[in-house]
């Protein structure tokens, strides 16, 4: 490129650069300095710079504990139980007549927001007017209190981060199984492997790639789960349901308006996530799978 074309490509995206830093960039560095600091919009003169305080004061608190094994539980139960239906249904469904009505029907609720999500499970489990219940009592079975317990509210979260986005692993595997070569399997079948063989052998170390992307986003996405939270159980009953993003909210917006301290949680949580992806990736070694490894 010359220098005349390449300053005008410059000024094209230059909007897109000023966007990205006063959106992302700034409010991100601003967040960090924050959480060095005690800042609470309820206090006065507040925003000096306290160093690791706000850090050592997580390890102190017993609701920011709580709030990692809600978390943590939704990360090993709801994403094993998602990728396992995921591969499942994809498997099932492609050639199966009316594949693509199957399809659509499939990849609805990937569509519909946490949010609304949440409303409707306030419908569907609430204890005197609630389907679930109401179903329940043609088996003669007592009205239960789903979103009042622990362990059933716990349920419901999980529940309904599996139905949200078990279709999103679905739709990353149907079209890897799309993209496997006819004539890999072809052979296969010739070499006397029935279907289910011509998958495990065949197809299945060629979705292995796709299947460690959709792992890693649903991870990441497990941790920084709130919507359905915010709107079903508020956290509840008492910290049952609290994960780490909803206590951040809660700490920084809903009561305590301690930014400092709120900005120190964020920051724990962006350095797990971060950890938690890099290990995996080298312990599922994905940059081999995916062909991008230094080597090449």
């Amino acid at each position: 490129m010359s220098k005349s074309s390449r300053k005008i490509a410059i000024l094209f995206i230059l909007p897109v650069i000023i966007f990205y830093l006063v959106m992302a960039i700034y409010p991100f560095v601003s967040m960090v300095y924050e959480s060095f600091t005690n800042l609470n919009l309820t206090m006065p003169h507040s925003g000096q710079f306290i160093g690791l305080s706000n850090y050592f004061a997580i390890f102190q608190d017993p609701l920011a504990l709580s709030s990692i094994d809600f978390s943590a539980m939704v990360v090993y139960i709801a994403v094993p139980v998602e990728m396992v239906l995921g591969l499942v249904f994809a498997y099932l469904i492609r050639g199966l007549k009316g594949e693509k009505v199957f399809r659509t029907l499939f990849l609805i609720p990937m569509m519909i927001p946490g949010i609304v999500f949440g409303i409707a499970a306030q419908m569907i489990f609430n204890y005197l007017f609630g389907a679930a219940n109401y179903f329940l009592s043609f088996l003669g079975i007592q009205p239960i209190a789903w979103l009042g317990q622990a362990s059933t509210a716990q349920f419901v979260i999980i529940f309904l981060d599996v139905l949200q986005w078990t279709p999103f692993v679905f739709l990353i595997i149907y079209a890897g199984l799309l993209s496997v070569p006819q004539d890999l399997i072809d052979a296969a079948k010739v070499d006397g492997a029935n279907g289910w063989q011509a998958f495990l052998h065949v197809e299945f170390p060629t979705l292995k790639p796709l299947i460690y992307v959709a792992l890693i986003i649903r991870i990441i996405d497990a941790l920084k789960i709130f919507g359905k939270i915010y709107m079903t159980t508020w956290g509840g009953p008492g910290t049952a349901t609290s994960s780490w993003s909803f206590y951040i909210y809660k700490v920084g917006v809903s009561y305590g308006w301690d930014i400092g301290y709120a900005s120190a949680l964020a920051v724990i949580l962006l350095i797990v996530s971060t950890i938690l992806v890099n290990i995996l990736i080298k312990f599922l070694n994905l940059g081999e799978q995916l062909g991008i490894s230094k080597e090449t």
